[in-house]
């Protein structure tokens, strides 16, 4: 189930006061494809369809196979290894990837998926969503709790994927394991519907009444967050 924010950035609701602007732009200003087609979001509980990895990945049909195998590597759903092996020297699908002799089923785009990704783990649920995501190239990605459900070597797999592949996507991730968030240019903190704090991390971090700090704080690896976030200022 979406978040209240996710169904309004993407106009599911309008907002009974108030506006959402993009670049100084009102969003009910945007003709709603316009608007969803620059829009992505990946909530807690991903959206796969009863179908194959094919379908999943591009229900309209608009990419190339060798598109959706690159996607496919890029979220790490395939080795860089078993991505050479499909292509030849010109950068082409040398066979047909159905007849490729490995174990690893996204290797297979024609490899069945149940109702709801019931035959894959809730990590690689995740991944497929973010292939997805990478295919269409969003301007803005919403992370709606998105790796809150998963262990967290899958949310590191996945968080490293998303700043090595989404660098020119704006990225608006709404959180509460604080390691996830904490080298992100802004940190908003909601306490009781009202902004609590706003600021890069390592601001937040270094002001006495911060919310945000006392989370951190409370965390149990507060030393470690600091770290995080000072060597985010520093490569910024």
């Amino acid at each position: 189930m979406f978040h209240l924010q996710s169904k309004l950035v993407k106009r599911f609701v309008d907002p009974d006061a108030g506006s959402i602007k993009i670049d100084d732009i009102d969003i009910c200003s945007i003709g709603l494809r316009r608007l969803r087609q620059s829009l992505n979001i990946i909530p807690q509980d991903p959206t796969l369809f009863t179908g194959t990895i094919r379908t999943n990945l591009d229900m309209f049909d608009e990419y190339a196979d060798l598109q959706l195998f690159e996607a496919l590597r890029r979220v790490n759903l395939i080795t860089a290894e078993d991505y050479q092996l499909l292509i030849d020297s010109n950068g082409k699908l040398e066979q047909d990837s159905d007849e490729v002799e490995n174990p690893n089923k996204f290797l297979k785009l024609d490899f069945e998926i149940t109702e709801n990704g019931g035959n894959l783990s809730q990590g690689e649920r995740q991944l497929i969503c973010l292939a997805r995501s990478l295919l269409k190239s969003p301007k803005i990605l919403l992370l709606d709790e998105a790796t809150a459900s998963i262990d967290y070597q899958t949310d590191a797999l996945i968080q490293k994927t998303i700043r090595q592949e989404f660098s020119s996507t704006t990225i608006l991730t709404i959180a509460h394991r604080l390691k996830t968030i904490i080298d992100y240019d802004k940190i908003l903190v909601l306490e009781k519907g009202r902004v609590a704090d706003y600021d890069h991390p390592y601001k937040l971090l270094n002001k006495e009444e911060s919310l945000f700090k006392s989370m951190c704080e409370d965390s149990g690896e507060y030393e470690k967050l600091v770290e995080i976030a000072k060597c985010s200022v520093v490569s910024s």
